[in-house]
């Protein structure tokens, strides 16, 4: 039963995140003159790239490219992944876009995309139809890249206002949020372990938490 409600909780959140592409697909036929093809991709705020019929990249933005090297990159038009496993399971995909009569469905597993010198890429694969179809009707689907590692937390000064923080408190908070220790912190802000452990305390009663691993996942929805 569990792995059947697991099952079902990541279709429904395919289905939104789809629902979501679609949205901004359509925002991206609006008459302002001023955008081009890639803002829709950037609006997403996350590495993204769009494949064509053929599985040629038509757009990618510039999150996208930041995270190109070796290891997976655009070439000659195509998304190239070095490592032979992940390389085959975006091929077979691909392969269905020409062929397919029906609605392909998105993919619940993500390609892993092993890199030499950092942790892996998650690759994802979101197909798009109809009307959503950016910037031609030949767009087949829109590739989102999740790099991981440690990312920067929230602005200080967002979290001092949505949480009442001190600049102090919320400079801590933002350190926390990337899930390193008060020690960590207290080093990077150069101030006392004391001190650190003090901050951390008036966060938790601010923001009506109780454990770090609470506060972090708190700090990351804003």
């Amino acid at each position: 039963m569990d792995e059947i409600d697991s099952e079902c909780e990541e279709k429904r959140v395919l289905a939104a995140f789809t629902r979501r592409v679609t949205e901004v697909a359509i925002l991206s036929r609006s008459s302002r003159s001023s955008w081009n093809s890639t803002d829709p991709l950037n609006i997403l705020s996350q590495p993204a790239l769009l494949l064509d019929l053929d599985g040629f990249v038509v757009e990618a933005n510039e999150a996208a490219a930041s995270l190109f090297n070796n290891d997976i990159r655009v070439r000659q038009r195509r998304l190239f992944i070095r490592d032979p496993e992940a390389r085959n399971r975006l091929r077979i995909y691909v392969d269905q876009f020409e062929y397919a009569t029906a609605e392909i469905a998105p993919v619940v597993e993500p390609i892993i995309v092993p890199r030499q010198d950092s942790l892996p890429i998650l690759l994802r694969i979101w197909p798009i139809d109809g009307g959503a179809r950016w910037p031609s009707a030949d767009v087949r689907a829109l590739v989102t890249l999740n790099a991981l590692g440690p990312r920067p937390g929230p602005p200080a000064s967002l979290l001092a206002r949505t949480f009442s923080l001190t600049p102090s408190e919320a400079k801590l908070a933002c350190i926390i949020a990337r899930g390193a220790g008060p020690d960590t912190a207290a080093a990077e802000l150069n101030i006392s372990r004391e001190t650190a452990r003090n901050q951390l305390k008036s966060i938790f009663a601010k923001t009506a938490t109780h454990r770090q691993g609470e506060l972090v996942a708190l700090l990351l929805q804003v």
